[in-house]
């Protein structure tokens, strides 16, 4: 897979990064995410997505993610990875 245009900004970023992890995440098709899955596995994912969180996602996908890719059930503060809130809330 070719995760490097994702990181595009840091050229030795790896594949398990939660950076890398997050760009695909947010900006991957499911066929980058499926790919993603199988070569680092869901809970590499899931880890990097919640005790790393980033602010780089849309409402939309971010629930996409979050409800369907990891099927996540704990709470979760939407403020620490929706683009469009304050930066300050967190």
């Amino acid at each position: 897979m070719n995760y490097q245009k994702y990181t595009w900004y840091n050229r030795g970023a790896k594949i398990d990064n939660p950076e890398t992890i997050h760009q695909i995440m947010s900006l991957g098709g499911l066929d980058e995410i499926r790919m993603l899955k199988q070569e680092i596995g869901i809970e590499k994912i899931r880890e990097a997505y919640l005790q790393h969180p980033k602010k780089i996602y849309s409402r939309p996908v971010f629930m996409f993610i979050n409800n369907y890719i990891l099927n996540n059930q704990e709470p979760i503060d939407e403020r620490k990875y929706l683009k469009n809130t304050a930066r300050n809330c967190i």
